[in-house]
């Protein structure tokens, strides 16, 4: 008989169980033990070690935490066959990708998963049970034995693991429909599907014996930006003017910025503040501006935690412009 695979299970948010008694959360470290309980089949797919990182709301996700959590992985890296992260959905994305450039190689599995429920779900019952009356698997448990069995498989990804699919952490976005996969894969994002098993798929990265590194140096200050027809250069005028060190603009297709920004893009080039031009539409491709970086090869969540991330490893534009357009998984810029 093989020895079962060493698991490291890591909480933060996401960690709602449907009971009897309502829903049971992990929102301190005493609740890990009786949340473990319930869902004995963990022990039969591998030996499972618990961290308490953070309880609350997926909204409440920040920096300082994406730098927890990374530093209890990296510290743990050498112990563990495989690592789970539980987290809310709403930034589930975010936090992942974040984890995809704080964490390299990807030598190891370390797979999200999560329930969408709420940690004060329980003081709702009448919404509860509307809930649990459109959604049969809208708890963790599901997600979550799926994931701990894909930690302990042939993969060396920062990935998701949700409903019926694996998705690569930084190629993941939010379903546009209704359905209790949540996310859908970018391109070719989808790494792993769940039929009669799990089963992953052909461009899914195995594991491979590689020190893994963390890098975990951000930018905090990173300010964001919607174009819309009659929107002011003002608004970047006033972020400049409050301490934002870089921007993210969510720009037009064809012309990315109305002619009056050229002011405001110059100003901005000449105080160092890089600008990022999103639009995964864009007709141009890498077309080199002084001004501002265009990114049509990514996700949204993806380009907004790799330019915090990217800050944080240089602030040379011209270096800066190279680890945004890199695709795929990536290493710091050295």
């Amino acid at each position: 008989m093989s020895l079962k695979s060493k698991i490291c299970l890591l909480f933060c948010g996401g960690s709602g169980i449907i009971t009897d008694h309502g829903v049971l959360t992990v929102k301190k470290p005493f609740d890990m033990k009786s949340w473990l309980q319930a869902i004995p089949e963990l022990g039969l797919i591998a030996n499972i070690d618990s961290v308490f990182v953070f309880g609350g709301d997926a909204s409440e996700m920040e920096p300082a935490l994406w730098i927890k959590l990374a530093r209890e992985i990296h510290k743990r890296a050498n112990q563990y066959d495989g690592f789970v992260v539980t987290h809310g959905v709403d930034t589930m994305i975010y936090t992942a990708a974040m984890m995809s450039f704080m964490l390299q190689p990807h030598s190891k599995p370390i797979i999200f998963t999560g329930s969408p429920l709420a940690p004060d779900q329980n003081e709702e019952k009448q919404e509860l049970s509307g809930l649990i009356t459109d959604y049969k698997t809208l708890g963790v448990k599901a997600n979550l034995i799926n994931a701990v069995q894909v930690a302990t498989m042939n993969c060396g990804e920062v990935g998701i693991m949700f409903g019926n699919r694996l998705t690569r952490a930084t190629q993941t976005i939010k379903s546009d429909t209704p359905s209790f996969n949540f996310f859908d894969g970018y391109k070719d994002g989808v790494i792993g599907r769940v039929d009669f098993g799990i089963r992953l798929l052909a461009n899914a990265h195995p594991r491979f014996k590689q020190k893994v590194r963390l890098l975990d140096k951000l930018e905090e200050h990173v300010c964001l930006m919607q174009l819309y027809p009659g929107v002011s250069p003002e608004l970047m005028e006033n972020m400049i003017s409050n301490g934002c060190r870089g921007i993210v603009v969510r720009s037009f297709n064809t012309n990315l910025f109305p002619d009056s920004y050229k002011p405001i893009l110059q100003k901005a080039y000449r105080q160092n503040i890089p600008i990022i031009a999103y639009n995964p539409f864009a007709l141009e491709s890498k077309k080199k501006k002084r001004e501002y970086i265009l990114v049509n090869n990514m996700t949204f969540e993806t380009t907004f935690v790799k330019f915090m991330w990217a800050l944080g490893q240089t602030k040379d534009v011209g270096k800066l412009r190279i680890l945004m357009w890199q695709d795929g998984e990536i290493e710091a810029f050295k």
